[in-house]
């Protein structure tokens, strides 16, 4: 029986509208906080938003027992599934969305076609561990879909904002997102808690048990997820 979830991460929607809601505040009264904003981001990476990315995602990826992925890998109809509604039907979804809302906001249909073709991994690891999912499932389903996006965002990018809405008339748009960024992003927030999880969780089982792991360890970080989930929405 899946236990009863905490007030907190009950109501955890809340609290990311409560977030986003004072970030969007605290811009619009301290408008200067853009400048704080790029003094501390090098290149594409934001120094505040990827500490609190990689916090968030490492709980749930200690937790996961990577002993059992093997098994996991053997189940072809998951991997098959994820892989067409993620780089098929949401790709396409999300396109038919961006032209039949935004066709006259450009800006706003190509950012919303961009938003559509990224696979938002961080919430999938953090909702399939409040919701009691396999951890192990999960786990190999946002590494197969990390490297996906590695591989096909910059072609899709191009597809979907270059080629597809000339073709259909809806205007001209010059966005190239370099497939080096795109692994870089995915690199510095999935592949550092990764790696970060496995370490850990080989060592410290290995110095003090499994049991002290799941009943002492794990109770302590696992609050980390969240808070570190509202940092960077503020």
């Amino acid at each position: 029986m899946q236990p009863k979830l905490k007030f907190v991460d009950r109501y955890l929607t809340l609290w990311i509208f409560l977030a986003m809601a004072l970030g969007v505040a605290i811009g619009y009264i301290f408008p200067e906080v853009k400048n704080l904003n790029q003094l501390l981001s090098v290149g594409t990476t934001n120094i505040p938003l990827a500490i609190g990315l990689i916090l968030m995602m490492y709980p749930p990826l200690a937790k996961v027992d990577y002993s059992l992925l093997p098994k996991a890998i053997q189940d072809k109809k998951a991997i098959t599934l994820s892989l067409v509604l993620n780089w098929i039907i949401g790709p396409v979804l999300m396109f038919i969305l961006a032209i039949a809302f935004l066709r006259n906001e450009p800006h706003y249909m190509a950012g919303l076609i961009l938003i559509g073709l990224a696979r938002c991994i961080a919430m999938v690891i953090v909702w399939n561990d409040l919701s009691g999912g396999n951890r192990e499932y999960g786990a190999l389903l946002v590494a197969l879909n990390s490297v996906f996006q590695v591989a096909t965002y910059s072609f899709f990018s191009w597809l979907f904002i270059n080629v597809l809405p000339q073709y259909l008339g809806l205007g001209e748009f010059n966005v190239v997102v370099p497939m080096q960024d795109v692994a870089q992003s995915v690199f510095i927030y999935l592949g550092i808690p990764f790696v970060g999880g496995v370490v850990s969780r080989y060592i410290l089982i290995k110095q003090n048990g499994k049991d002290w792991f799941n009943t002492k360890y794990i109770p302590v970080i696992s609050p980390i997820t969240l808070y570190a989930l509202l940092l960077p929405l503020c």
